[in-house]
């Protein structure tokens, strides 16, 4: 099963998308554009077979909703009106920070992070989903 997963942000949001058999997650190459995300979701879901998203709940240190909580939870509903395809929300406490870090330990310029680390903290959160249901089969 194929699965798209999401790091909602107001300017970008960054995807990442598993191989076929569920195992492991790959960045895409750009994030999306918060402002052209609903017209381009529908292609991008059926050009990558998309069965499944996972889109990352940002959530407080202590587990509690922000603001940012709320707008991704609205967020989900919006894709939920647009795509019939199932949608999963997980806490991705930590992400962007893993991301940043994981990004400065290769020696990535600040530059090229400010272009990819979207993608590669979804990438994080799908790989944390991926690994949690292989453990659980």
């Amino acid at each position: 099963m194929r699965i798209l997963a999401l790091d909602w942000g107001t300017v970008r949001i960054g995807a990442a998308v598993s191989d076929p058999t569920g195992k492991f997650a790959f960045p895409l190459e750009e994030p999306l554009s918060s402002k052209k995300v609903f017209d381009e979701l529908p292609g991008l879901c059926a050009q990558l077979s998309v069965e499944k998203i996972l889109i990352g709940l940002p959530q407080g240190l202590s587990g509690q909703e922000s603001e940012s909580t709320k707008a991704a939870m609205q967020f989900k509903e919006k894709i939920s009106k647009l795509i019939s395809i199932p949608i999963e929300m997980l806490d991705e406490r930590f992400s962007s920070k893993s991301a940043e870090q994981a990004l400065n330990s290769q020696g990535i310029s600040a530059e090229k992070q400010r272009k990819i680390k979207d993608n590669v903290a979804a990438q994080i959160i799908l790989q944390t989903y991926l690994d949690q249901n292989h453990n659980k089969n």
